[in-house]
């Protein structure tokens, strides 16, 4: 795949708009909000009339024309600008250019769907000049959001427990989409985000553990228009994120992803191995056969989604791509099977003898994947 220009186009142009006494900037990132925005706008102008504060709308390229809209916007009132992202798109990066582009002394993130409570953002600027960063807390006054599944709640306080246990700061939500800043410490600490993700408050309290922090209750509110982004690409991207912060970065991270999927699909190779031979009684080299085969599908999708995701094969294409994992594969997985064959026949307890024959084709299957399945699709 060609390297391309990522352009941004920024509506109107800086010089038009450049003002000098802002006390704050409110930054509205946008992907697919097109019927959100106007009403968010319209809440913003509301409430925070009488302030100096301006309001920058970065959208990624929506295919619903968000862009457009917040254009428009942006003709109709002089404190609004809009970022159009092209070929580029996470939420973080696009959080971190709309903090850079604001020109206020402090800088808050807001989402466009009003979930979250857009009247507490003149509570937060009151109080953000005695500490460094306010935050909109989920979590200050109740253990679980009202409307949210079960599955949603618990992922969300994991998440939160993971995260409070990296901070050395009592913190109950860092994990929270809503919070205010100074724009100088943004500035300072800019180049060392991580771009990917959803988390940047969580990057923004590992990088200045030092920061004074404040925290404020709020009720996180259902969506108004479209659908939530919480998808399996955001658990990625978060365990992108704690990895980056935890490993130090001589170690190549890409190989780090690929064993983590590898250990998942040790789990299930040794799984189906166990009901396939110990429960069911079959043959061990058809269970042995079926047991990586499993593993194989298992792994080949959580890499193509993760450990090689700015490559990853989509519709149609996606079934090639596993073709190729499994050609690529081929080896590793022949060298798995004699080795695992083998040792059983001497005698070797099945699971060491499994354990051993995953370990020999581990090196071998990320060089080739690298280079043949996924370098094939750059």
């Amino acid at each position: 795949m060609e390297s391309v220009v990522n352009p941004v186009s920024v509506f109107p142009s800086a010089p038009v708009c450049r003002q000098t006494d802002l006390d704050l900037s409110i930054i509205i990132p946008t992907r697919s909000e097109r019927e959100n925005l106007p009403v968010i706008i319209g809440k913003l102008q509301e409430v925070m009339e009488g302030r100096h504060y301006e309001i920058v709308i970065v959208d990624d390229d929506s295919e619903d024309g968000t862009w457009q809209v917040a254009e428009e916007f942006s003709h109709r009132y002089r404190n609004i600008r809009v970022i159009r992202r092209i070929n580029r798109k996470g939420l973080s990066s696009a959080i971190t250019e709309g903090f850079l582009l604001g020109q206020g002394e402090y800088v808050a993130v807001l989402d466009a769907d009003l979930q979250h409570d857009h009247t507490l953002i003149g509570v937060m600027l009151d109080e953000v000049g005695d500490c460094d960063l306010v935050i909109g807390s989920r979590y200050m006054n109740q253990k679980s959001v009202p409307g949210w599944d079960s599955w949603r709640s618990r992922l969300s306080r994991a998440g939160t427990i993971m995260a409070q246990k990296l901070l050395k700061q009592d913190i109950s939500d860092p994990m929270s989409g809503f919070f205010m800043i100074r724009r100088k410490i943004i500035q300072e600490i800019a180049p060392q985000l991580f771009e990917q993700g959803y988390k940047i408050l969580f990057d923004i309290l590992l990088k200045r553990p030092d920061l004074k922090v404040k925290e404020l209750p709020y009720e996180f509110k259902a969506r108004l228009y479209g659908t939530s982004k919480l998808t399996a690409a955001v658990i990625f991207d978060f365990a992108d994120l704690l990895i980056s912060r935890a490993i130090p970065s001589r170690f190549n991270f890409q190989f780090i992803r690929y064993g983590a999927v590898g250990a998942s699909g040790v789990v299930i190779h040794l799984f189906t191995l166990y009901l396939l031979y110990v429960v069911m009684g079959l043959r061990y080299p058809v269970c042995l056969v079926f047991a990586i085969e499993t593993a194989m599908v298992s792994n080949y999708t959580l890499n193509n989604r993760w450990t090689f995701k700015e490559h990853r094969f989509l519709g149609l294409q996606w079934w090639k791509g596993l073709f190729k994992f499994n050609l690529a594969c081929m080896v590793g997985n022949a060298l798995n099977l004699v080795i695992g064959w083998y040792l059983v026949e001497k005698t070797v307890p099945w699971f060491y003898a499994s354990v051993l024959g995953i370990w020999v084709g581990t090196s071998w299957n990320y060089l080739s994947n690298r280079f043949f399945t996924w370098g094939g699709n750059r």
